[in-house]
């Protein structure tokens, strides 16, 4: 029986991002790599890369479609359809406030409108209790801003409900107990055609282009993803 777990260490939900920006780097470099393994890039490579990634997708959504029937509570629900006009709120006032302990973008609001955009309430959770904290930091700054208590509570309310009702452990697809042997298989197939794609990336730059090298280094595209969660779909607008 196939082993239910997926080749790579890093998280799931990180595949696809990572995935679209290496796909992105390949549109720009077709040329070379069909010039340096013409039987393996041929016209027809990409039609085949976005079919697993249309396979992921298509899991990953289905995945989460399941685990949000089955955990999300109708109060969960609630609370986070407030939440973006809480951030605004917040936003506006950290970007007036005076005296801050960090720079305004560092305050944890883009990562926690990453995290909802995603409906990955593991990185939500993790993202609130970074936030609240930096709230509390600068409580008296906010304050003189208008940031309303009621406004921090209900933002500490839906960081409680989703610690106590542990939607972590099932609406994020990184829970990797939800794998079947079928689903680390799709994972795995795009997996492997990005290891492949990757070390023929490397073979192309390594001697030639320091700069175009790092966009087929997995660690490097990985720090990307986690600075930057819209760098993929940035990048796939320019491919």
């Amino acid at each position: 029986m196939a082993d239910a777990r997926p080749k790579f260490n890093f998280r799931i939900a990180e595949l696809l991002p990572l995935a679209r920006l290496l796909r992105a780097s390949y549109v720009r470099d077709q040329a070379a790599l069909a010039d340096l393994l013409p039987d393996d890039y041929t016209p027809a490579y990409l039609a085949s890369y976005d079919e697993q990634i249309a396979a992921v997708e298509k899991l990953v959504r289905t995945s989460v479609s399941i685990a949000e029937r089955g955990v999300v509570t109708a109060r969960i629900a609630q609370a986070l359809a407030a939440l973006p006009q809480l951030l605004d709120h917040l936003e506006a006032r950290v970007r007036k406030a005076e005296g801050l302990t960090m720079p305004a973008p560092s305050f944890g609001i883009k990562a926690v409108r990453a995290a909802r955009n995603a409906a990955d309430h593991e990185d939500l959770a993790d993202a609130l209790r970074t936030l609240l904290h930096n709230i509390s930091q600068n409580d008296k700054a906010l304050l003189l801003k208008g940031q309303k208590p009621t406004e921090t509570q209900q933002i500490q309310d839906l960081y409680d409900q989703l610690v106590t009702d542990s939607t972590a452990q099932g609406t994020s697809f990184s829970n990797q107990r939800v794998l079947t042997a079928d689903n680390a298989a799709t994972l795995n197939a795009l997996y492997d055609q990005m290891v492949a794609l990757l070390a023929d990336g490397k073979a192309l730059y390594k001697s030639s282009d320091k700069a175009r090298l790092k966009d087929y280094t997995l660690d490097q595209l990985l720090k990307r993803v986690r600075r930057d969660p819209a760098a993929p779909e940035e990048a796939a607008k320019k491919a």
